[in-house]
This record gives C-alpha cells, sequence and structure tokens, in this order.
C-alpha cells in the first residue's frame, strides 16, 4: 500500500516525503534537524515523536538516496546515534536496497531496514486514521446540510432535491468521512467518479479518485469550495 502516488527523484524529496508521511499521521516531526548526542551533536534526517503513545515514542530516521545498497558500517553508525540520543529506535530508509551484512548487523537491534514503500505499508493504517483525524473538521461543518432531522433548512423557500442529491454526489468524500474514521479508517472502493459543479450547480466535468490519497486530497482541496456550494443552494449567501 503506497500513501504517495509518486516516487522520489532525489534525497531530498526522499527526505520530505519521509517527513510527511509522519506528519501527516499526527506525530511531531522535524526534517534535516540537528539534536544532542552524549559525545557532540548530529544533524538527523527526519527526527520523530509520537506524542500519542504511553511513553511519548521517539524515533529517528536516516534516508539513503544512494545508488548501491546501504552496508554494514552504516547501521553500527546508527545504532550508536540511536543510543546516544536516547531514542527508542530508528529507521533507514533506503533506495536501493541493504548488503547482506546489513540486515545481520541490524538484527535484534532498535535499528529497522525498510524501503520507502515497506515503510508507507507498515505505517499505513495509522496514516489513514491520521487524516481523518485532521480533515474530519471540514466534513462535520458540513453535516447540517445533508442532515434529514434536525438539520439546516433553506432559507426564502423550498429546497431543490435533485440539485441536493447532486451536490451529495458531487462532495460525497465529506459525506463518507464518519467519527469511526478517526479510529479505524473503513475501506473504500475505487475508482470513484465525481461531478465537478459550477457555482449554478451545473456539471462542468468529473474527476477520479483512485486510492486514499486522492481521496484525502479531494477534501484538502474542495473544503471551502464545498461550504460555499452548500450555503449557496441553502440561499444563506
Amino acid at each position: 500500500m503506497q500513501i504517495f502516488n509518486s516516487r522520489p527523484s532525489t534525497w531530498q524529496e526522499l527526505q520530505d516525503m519521509v517527513g510527511q508521511l509522519f506528519t501527516e499521521i499526527g506525530y511531531t516531526v522535524e526534517v534535516s534537524t540537528v539534536i544532542d548526542l552524549v559525545r557532540g551533536q548530529k544533524e538527523i534526517d527526519v527526527y520523530v515523536r509520537d506524542h500519542t503513545s504511553e511513553y511519548d515514542t521517539t524515533f529517528l530516521i536516516e534516508c539513503k538516496f544512494w545508488n548501491k545498497p546501504v552496508n554494514q558500517e552504516t547501521i553500527h553508525s546508527f545504532r550508536s546515534v540511536i543510543n546516544d540520543a536516547g531514542a527508542n529506535f530508528g529507521f533507514i530508509v533506503s533506495k536501493n536496497g541493504f548488503q547482506k551484512g546489513s540486515y545481520e548487523a541490524a538484527e535484534k537491534t532498535n535499528v529497522k531496514l525498510v524501503s520507502l514503500e515497506e515503510l508507507e505499508e507498515r505505517f499505513y493504517k495509522k496514516w489513514q486514521v491520521g487524516m481523518a483525524q485532521k480533515y474530519m473538521p471540514l466534513a462535520d461543518r458540513l453535516f447540517p446540510y445533508w442532515e434529514m432531522i434536525g438539520g439546516k433548512h433553506p432559507q426564502n423557500g423550498e429546497l431543490d432535491w435533485d440539485t441536493h442529491l447532486l451536490m451529495n454526489r458531487a462532495y460525497n468524500p465529506f459525506i463518507r468521512l464518519g467519527p469511526g474514521d478517526q479510529e479505524n479508517f473503513r475501506e473504500r472502493n475505487y475508482p470513484e467518479i465525481l461531478p465537478i459543479l459550477d457555482d449554478s450547480f451545473q456539471i462542468i466535468g468529473n474527476i477520479s479518485l483512485n486510492n486514499d490519497r486522492d481521496y484525502f486530497d479531494f477534501i484538502a482541496d474542495n473544503g471551502d469550495k464545498s461550504l460555499r456550494h452548500y450555503q449557496l443552494m441553502y440561499r444563506e449567501i
């Protein structure tokens, strides 16, 4: 399961993607930061703190956009950095894998050796939940417009139900983002084709959501537009 729709083409992009992944989960993240060790200082590619865990977990990440597999000396060095920093564990994210000796060096240690794809898969469920928590406020503010009992009523006249159904189709990702997704994100069926509406509620095109990244990007990109359209339909503006 991939969180990103593209792959990094530089070491900076790899580093930024890893930082973005953990930021979207809801962790505290610093990219390219200098930390204090027992003996001096060290620049870390990605520094992460999980304040949601019982023990306020800290982990360090090194991103290796190398054209060769990472060697065991790199593992030994990074393990020392993790211990000197007082971190709980660390990841080395490699573009081109690891030498056999690297896996032996990391065995039974707090160093995890992964590709970006493996890191995405490992944290995919946490990312889904983190993104649902992030965007739930955008869905909550639209809830009164589609709640039939106790919801909003249009000003100055009746509601056009055909337009209402069309709006609900166009902004279905907001409707489907429910409170339960903040604890266990439900699986969606893709692709999902949505109509694109103008301010007169005319269909001017469509958009295809092909994965969870597209789903959350749609919510982020259409938060203000969706609210404005419901306000227009209910004649509030």
